[in-house]
């Protein structure tokens, strides 16, 4: 409705600053994914979701898998 009005639409909700490519990589990662897994999926290396996880790790101030996939349930990112 409000891009029919000429406003902007909406942006997918990120929570903790993260981009979306974090936030795809984030949400693979607490369904269980290995690196290599996610790397697959989303056609990078598992070096890159390697640099992606320290970030989301950074930004969410979570330290593990398990962390960050807690965080993910809590702001409701996944399916």
């Amino acid at each position: 409705m409000l891009q029919a009005a000429g406003g902007r639409p909406a942006r997918p909700r990120r929570p903790a600053g993260l981009t979306a490519r974090e936030a795809e990589v984030l949400c693979l990662a607490a369904q269980g994914m290995t690196s290599h897994q996610i790397g697959a999926e989303l056609s990078i290396s598992s070096r890159t979701v390697g640099h992606h996880l320290g970030h989301i790790h950074d930004k969410t101030g979570r330290r593990t898998r398990a962390g960050v996939a807690v965080f993910a349930m809590e702001q409701r990112l996944l399916p």
